[in-house]
């Protein structure tokens, strides 16, 4: 008897995303690795002169802060649209922190920003900003903490969305996908430390990392 292949999804997926999956008759499992609670802080106490967010988990704190940034300074398209939607003017929205750091640079406007930004944010901005005396001001506004389970199957793919989320699968599971989808090629570098076959999404969103993924698996 042939089974149909399962994809496994590292993010909780919609209802129009899972009947993208689904529809196609490959099997779905998905659930958020990756649970997110705020952080308590001080709205009054932010400059809002120039304003960093590499996350849409950080877009509830930016609310709360009732002055409009000067400039908004943003990685990852998902988030930019997000934003834009809640009325923010957005100065950039780039595809990576390393894209980001460079625009900055180039720019040189700012000798200081201030960075909402989760508790495990990764090192690439900070020092890349670092390294050309631009001062970045961590205000922690989220935590992520990880949902450990651990599976008895191998799946056909794995999903991520992030290098967190990588760590946390491979860690909680002995049994890998054969092949990582991967939203951005950040999250790709740490798949390959785990996975012997890793792809990238052309584009930076859930869906089409659900379309890169039914791609392999029909060998289009």
């Amino acid at each position: 008897m042939v089974t149909n292949p399962t994809l496994f999804s590292t993010k909780k997926l919609t209802a129009s995303q899972q009947e993208l999956v689904l529809n196609t008759g490959i099997g779905l499992v998905h659930y958020d690795i990756l649970k997110t609670t705020a952080r308590s802080f001080d709205p009054l106490h932010i400059d809002t002169k120039a304003l960093v967010i590499t996350s849409k988990n950080a877009i509830p704190a930016l609310k709360k802060i009732k002055q409009q940034p000067g400039q908004l300074y943003v990685v990852g398209h998902i988030t930019g649209e997000l934003l834009k939607a809640e009325g923010f003017a957005v100065t950039i929205v780039a595809t990576n922190a390393r894209e980001l750091a460079a625009y900055i640079i180039s720019q040189n406007e700012q000798a200081s920003l201030t960075y909402l930004c989760g508790s495990h944010r990764r090192q690439e901005l900070p020092e890349l900003l670092a390294d050309h005396k631009i001062e970045l001001k961590e205000v922690i506004v989220y935590d992520s903490i990880i949902v450990n389970k651990s599976f008895d199957r191998i799946f056909a793919a794995g999903l991520f969305y992030s290098p967190r989320g990588v760590y946390a699968f491979a860690k909680a599971n002995q049994n890998q996908p054969q092949c990582a989808v991967c939203i951005g090629e950040t999250t790709a570098r740490a798949a390959r430390e785990v996975f012997s076959r890793v792809v990238v999404a052309q584009k930076q969103t859930v869906e089409n990392v659900l379309v890169t993924a039914i791609k392999e698996l029909r060998n289009d």
